[in-house]
């Protein structure tokens, strides 16, 4: 596997590439991998993040945002360090209970003992709306739960 600064130094290198894939009007499909190479990069990076990241001591802005990985570095990678760091596994939920956590639209959900529910704010509208725990992704916005809500 490589470091930290092999992958920045490869992701720099690539960085520089696409300019000049750009500059040199290249064809569109060397400007595309040259681009999933930067993706895939920075997802390797990420991963890595991901794993020495520390606790989240119940602060939402310590939550990383979810990357974008296969299925198996998502279960082997991904869910059990967000766990390590305090996300809250859907085995140990309380339904009916509101949680504070994370997500894109939401900072706070109701566990209904298989989604979350949360207030949708959009154009002057307010509506309930679901939401997949971290666990069940399913490619939307997941909720990252970190606290159970003070009542």
């Amino acid at each position: 596997m490589k470091t930290i600064e092999e992958l920045e130094k490869e992701l720099k290198k690539f960085r520089e590439e696409l300019d000049i894939a750009r500059r040199e009007k290249l064809p569109e499909e060397v400007r595309k991998e040259i681009s999933e190479k930067i993706g895939e990069t920075m997802t390797r990076l990420h991963l890595i993040y991901l794993q020495n990241m520390g606790p989240f001591n119940g602060d939402v802005e310590k939550i990383p945002s979810i990357p974008i990985c296969s299925a198996k570095e998502y279960q082997e990678i991904v869910i059990p360090n967000f766990i390590r760091c305090g996300a809250i596994p859907k085995k140990d939920l309380i339904v009916g209970k509101t949680y504070i956590g994370e997500c894109r639209n939401a900072s706070e959900a109701v566990w209904n003992g298989e989604v979350f529910i949360y207030q949708r704010h959009k154009f002057h509208l307010v509506y309930p709306e679901e939401i997949n725990h971290f666990e069940d992704d399913d490619g939307s916005d997941l909720f990252v739960p970190i606290k159970l809500k003070e009542e």
